[in-house]
C-alpha cells in the first residue's frame, strides 16, 4: 500500500491492461493500437519483478498490427485481394499512396474505406509504387491533387499531378472490350459442351447445330431489336423515319463534315433513285453510332485487336480526330464489321465513348478526393502524433534526406 493507501499493482493496473487486453480490442473494432517505448519497459514486469511470458512487443508497432491481420479490413474485416504488383505490399487491389508524405493506403471493396499501412512496411513500397507508375501504369485521368491510375490488375491513387503521364480514359475501355471477349468466348464452350452432351445422350448429332445462340440470346436481352427511335424526315422526298433495326444497319453510313460526326440513314422509298437520305447529327449521332457499335462488336476484341486500335488512336493524335477522320471516308456502317476493317470498329467504338468514360472518371476522382482529405487528415494525427519519433524520423529521411521533423518545441524554427 502506498502512502496515500492504493494498491501500486491496482492503480497500474490500468496499463497493463493497456498492453494485454486494449490493443486487442482496439484492432478489432478497427482502431489499432500503439505502444510507446515507455509503456513497453513499464509493462515489461507489471511492478512485480518478473517478466511475463508474451510475445516481444515492437515500440511504434500496433500490437495484432502486423502483415498476417493487415490482410482483412480494419473497419469491415472483410478479406482484402491480393495483388501481385507490389511486392513489398501484396494488399488490396485498390492502392493509394502520397509519395510526398510517406503515406500508403489500400483501399478495400466491400467499406471503400482506406487502411493505412504500419508505417514500417511503406518504405521499399513507396518506391516500388513510384517505379510502377512510371514504368507500367497507365493514367486513367488526374485532378491537382491525384491521379488515377491503372497498372495490370490494380487501381492505384496516387497523391499529387505528375505531369510525366499521359491521360488515356479510353483504355479503360478497352479492357472492357476485352472482357467482352473472353465473356463471348466462354459462352460459346457451354454451348458447344451442351450440344455434344445431348448428343452423347440421345445418340443424335445435335453437336453439328452448336452456334452462337447464346450471345445472339444475350445480345437481344440487353439491345433489343431497334437501334433508334426518333423522328426525322428524308432530305429528298419528305418521307418520316421513325425507327431503325439492328438488322437494317446497311442503311446506316457514318458521315462527317470534318468538325462533327453523323449519321445518314437510306430512306426506303427513295433508296433506288440514290438520292433519300436522312441525317442525325450532334449528340444524337453519337448516341446512335456507339449502340450500333457496340451491338456489332458484342463479342468484344482479343487483347491484340484492342492494342492495334489504341495504337490507331494514338496514331490519330487523339480520340476525337479519329472519329472525324472515319467520319470523313463516308462508310457504311454494316462494312466496319467486316475482316478488314474490324480495327477501325473497335478503335472507332472507343473514341466515341471516350467522352462518357471521362464524365465517369471525373465523378469518381470527386469522390475519391473527397474520401482522401478526410484519410489524410486521420493519418496526420496517426503518423504527427501517434508514431514514435525515430520511426517517423527515419521515414521522414527516406522520404526527403534534407528534411527534419518539426515538433510543436520547435514549431518556430526553421525547417532545414
Amino acid at each position: 500500500m502506498n502512502g496515500d493507501g492504493r494498491d501500486p499493482m491496482r492503480s497500474f493496473g490500468s496499463v497493463t491492461a493497456g498492453v494485454s487486453e486494449s490493443p486487442d480490442n482496439a484492432v478489432l473494432a478497427g482502431r489499432p493500437a500503439l505502444v510507446t517505448p515507455e509503456m513497453a519497459s513499464r509493462c515489461q514486469d507489471g511492478g512485480t519483478g518478473r517478466r511475463p511470458q508474451r510475445a516481444p512487443v515492437i515500440p511504434g508497432r500496433a500490437v495484432g498490427y502486423d502483415r498476417p491481420m493487415f490482410t482483412r479490413c480494419m473497419f469491415c474485416h472483410v478479406q482484402l485481394p491480393a495483388n501481385e504488383l507490389v511486392e513489398h505490399f501484396p494488399h488490396g487491389d485498390r492502392i493509394a499512396f502520397d509519395p510526398g508524405r510517406g503515406r500508403l493506403w489500400t483501399v478495400c471493396p466491400s467499406c471503400r474505406r482506406w487502411n493505412l499501412a504500419p508505417i514500417e512496411d511503406r518504405w521499399e513500397a513507396l518506391d516500388e509504387l513510384e517505379k510502377v507508375v512510371r514504368d507500367r501504369g497507365k493514367l486513367l485521368s488526374q485532378t491537382d491533387n491525384i491521379a488515377l491510375i491503372r497498372s495490370g490488375q490494380v487501381d492505384i491513387v496516387r497523391v499529387g499531378r505528375d505531369t510525366r503521364l499521359v491521360e488515356e480514359a479510353w483504355w479503360r475501355y478497352g479492357r472492357e472490350l476485352k472482357e467482352r471477349k473472353a465473356r463471348s468466348t466462354r459462352h460459346q464452350y457451354i454451348e458447344v459442351g451442351a450440344m455434344v452432351a445431348l448428343s452423347l445422350a440421345t445418340g443424335g448429332g445435335f453437336w453439328m447445330f452448336a452456334g452462337d445462340s447464346i450471345n445472339q440470346f444475350v445480345r437481344w436481352r440487353q439491345f433489343g431489336a431497334v437501334a433508334w427511335r426518333g423522328s426525322v424526315g428524308c432530305q429528298e422526298c419528305g418521307t418520316l423515319l421513325t425507327q431503325l433495326k439492328f438488322k437494317e444497319t446497311k442503311r446506316l453510313y457514318v458521315a462527317g463534315d470534318g468538325e462533327s460526326v453523323a449519321i445518314d440513314i437510306v430512306c426506303p422509298k427513295c433508296s433506288k433513285s440514290d438520292g433519300g437520305r436522312a441525317r442525325l447529327d450532334g449528340l444524337r449521332a453519337q448516341h446512335v453510332l456507339r449502340r450500333v457499335l457496340a451491338w456489332q462488336n458484342f463479342s468484344g476484341a482479343s487483347e491484340k485487336r484492342v492494342r492495334d486500335a489504341t495504337r490507331a488512336i494514338e496514331d490519330a493524335g487523339s480520340a476525337e480526330r479519329l472519329t472525324l477522320n472515319v467520319a470523313q471516308r463516308s462508310l457504311r456502317i454494316d462494312r466496319l464489321a467486316k475482316k478488314a476493317n474490324r480495327t477501325d470498329a473497335i478503335a472507332l467504338e472507343i473514341a466515341l465513348n471516350d467522352d462518357s468514360e471521362r464524365r465517369m472518371l471525373e465523378l469518381e476522382l470527386e469522390a475519391l478526393e473527397e474520401r482522401w482529405r478526410e484519410e489524410e487528415e486521420l493519418a496526420s494525427i496517426v503518423d504527427g502524433e501517434l508514431t514514435p519519433m525515430p520511426s517517423l524520423e527515419k521515414l521522414r529521411r527516406l522520404i526527403n534526406p534534407d528534411a527534419r521533423i518539426v515538433t510543436p518545441d520547435h514549431a518556430g524554427d526553421d525547417v532545414a
